[in-house]
């Protein structure tokens, strides 16, 4: 009974690439035929590949330009997309400090200045009168809008009934 020999994977690509038959295939009249049926595959293959890519120069250049014309609206679409998240940063930053300021009815501690009375000119000066002003509140200053709403409660009429508890 004769014997079936099958070719390795090393074999058939030296087939394909076109490399000389080992000795084994030499003496081997099934493993002959199957290494002439790949080598004629990988010819076959060679041809049908430098056919498709015999073409004239400028369809070669125009598949150039045609990359090129996909290529370049990317870049300026990304240079667009970072552009617009770099101003949308900036109006978020702007928008977040204006409405971290105080608000004037608020933030208005101490009484305001008149027009008469000057600057003062040492540091230590301000630094006292501000702790003078301080003093003389009857409520902190962080608890001033606390205070108010307080007033308010109290000033408004009492039109909830209350109920007597035994």
């Amino acid at each position: 009974m004769d014997q079936i020999h099958r070719l390795n994977e090393d074999e058939i690509a030296g087939a394909l690439s076109g490399q000389p038959a080992d000795k084994r295939i030499a003496e081997c009249p099934s493993c002959a035929t199957e290494f002439a049926e790949w080598v004629d595959l990988g010819g076959r293959l060679r041809q049908d590949m430098a056919a498709r890519a015999d073409k004239p120069t400028f369809f070669w250049t125009r598949q150039r330009a045609r990359i090129r014309e996909r290529l370049t609206p990317r870049e300026a679409g990304l240079r667009w997309v970072a552009g617009a998240i770099c101003a949308l940063v900036l109006l978020a930053s702007g928008l977040i400090h204006q409405s971290a300021a105080p608000r004037s009815e608020i933030a208005q501690v101490t009484p305001p200045v008149k027009a008469a009375q000057a600057a003062p000119a040492d540091p230590d000066d301000a630094l006292l009168e501000d702790i003078q002003a301080s003093l003389e509140r009857d409520v902190p200053a962080p608890l001033e809008p606390a205070a108010m709403l307080v007033d308010e409660m109290a000033s408004a009429p009492q039109h909830i009934p209350q109920v007597k508890e035994n």
